[in-house]
């Protein structure tokens, strides 16, 4: 048996597992950003369509926020009614598309999007639902950024969402 080439087989390898975990690990790498603000503002509503709750309305909201080490975040929100239940439920699908500004100057964005249910009587979600929606890009150091983000309306009426970022 060749002693040396059998070295440089087991070197090599060992070498091509390495590169193959390391990459694997940037690729599965997460980064994970807590953002909280208590109870939001009422929004903005812009009554489209039938007058009262119907398909077509828009909620607008503006207000500040932070993070986990107390760096302050804008968000920006705008929801949308896609439908109005007619059933007993009293529950409606919104889209959301809302933006977290985590620099000043605004520069540092992460930008979320997803659909839910929400009371047709209130402007946010049920306490304790924990809602999950894509993130679809981010500019400046979140350029590119993907994942996910699971926001909760907390009993006490404050907000958490998880960023997963990707």
């Amino acid at each position: 048996m060749n002693y040396k080439g059998f070295q440089f087989k087991a070197f090599f390898r060992l070498f091509i597992g390495s590169l193959f975990l390391s990459y694997t690990a940037l690729v599965f790498a997460e980064t994970v950003i807590t953002v909280t603000h208590p109870e939001v503002p009422a929004p903005t509503l812009l009554d489209h369509g039938a007058k009262g709750q119907s398909i077509g309305d828009v909620r607008l909201w503006h207000f500040k926020a932070k993070t986990s080490n107390n760096s302050e975040v804008m968000t920006d929100w705008i929801m949308t009614t896609t439908s109005v239940s007619e059933e007993t439920s009293g529950m409606e699908s919104r889209i959301t598309s809302a933006v977290f500004s985590f620099s000043p100057g605004l520069k540092d964005q992460i930008i979320i999007q997803g659909v839910a249910s929400y009371p047709s009587l209130k402007a946010t979600l049920v306490e304790s639902s924990p809602t999950a929606r894509a993130i679809t890009g981010g500019t400046g150091k979140f350029a590119g950024a993907g994942g996910w983000v699971e926001t909760t309306h907390l009993t006490d009426g404050s907000w958490q969402h998880v960023l997963r970022i990707k």
